[in-house]
C-alpha cells in the first residue's frame, strides 16, 4: 500500500519555527549576492556580507557552525555582470567560476571559520589574455554542516 502526505506547512510543535532534521543534512546557510550592484538578493542564516574587493566576499553566519572544518561549502556564479544582457565568458574564453577561499592571498582572513565563509568569483583566461576576478549579478554560496 502506498501513502501520500499532502501538506502546505511543516512547523515545530509551537507552530512558529522549523522542524529538526534527524539523520540527514540540509543547507544551513546560503546567499545569492548581486556583486555588480552590491545587493544581497536572498540569504539564509547570514548576518552580513562583506564585499572585500572585486570578486571577493565574506559571508558571516547568524548561527555559527559547530566546527571550522567539518562542513561543506559550495560556490557558483551565473555568467553575467548585467543581469543576462551580455556574458563574461564564452567560446573564446574559459568559463566563469566561483570558489571557496581567497584568490589573492593565503592569509588568515580566508581560513576556515565557524562564523563565516569567504568565496570569490572570476572569469577564465584565453590565449591572448589572463582571466580575472569579477563582480557578477548572481554569485551563490551555500554551506552544509552542523550548527553549534
Amino acid at each position: 500500500m502506498t501513502s501520500v502526505l499532502n501538506v502546505d506547512t511543516i512547523a515545530d510543535k509551537a507552530g512558529t519555527g522549523p522542524v529538526g532534521l534527524t539523520k540527514q543534512e540540509a543547507t544551513k546557510h546560503y546567499v545569492n549576492y548581486d556583486a555588480a550592484n552590491a545587493t544581497t538578493d536572498s540569504s539564509f542564516n547570514q548576518s552580513s556580507l562583506n564585499d572585500l574587493r572585486t570578486g571577493e566576499f565574506r559571508s558571516s553566519f547568524t548561527n555559527n557552525f559547530s566546527g571550522a572544518t567539518d562542513k561543506v561549502h559550495h560556490a557558483s556564479v551565473t555568467n553575467t555582470s548585467d543581469d543576462g544582457s551580455t556574458y563574461t565568458s564564452g567560446a573564446s574564453r574559459a568559463g566563469s567560476n566561483a570558489n571557496i577561499g581567497s584568490a589573492t592571498s593565503s592569509s588568515a582572513h580566508d581560513a576556515p571559520s565557524t562564523s563565516s565563509v569567504q568565496f570569490y568569483t572570476a572569469y577564465g583566461g584565453k590565449s591572448t589574455s589572463d582571466g580575472g576576478l569579477n563582480d557578477y549579478t548572481e554569485s551563490f554560496c551555500s554551506s552544509i554542516g552542523d550548527l553549534a
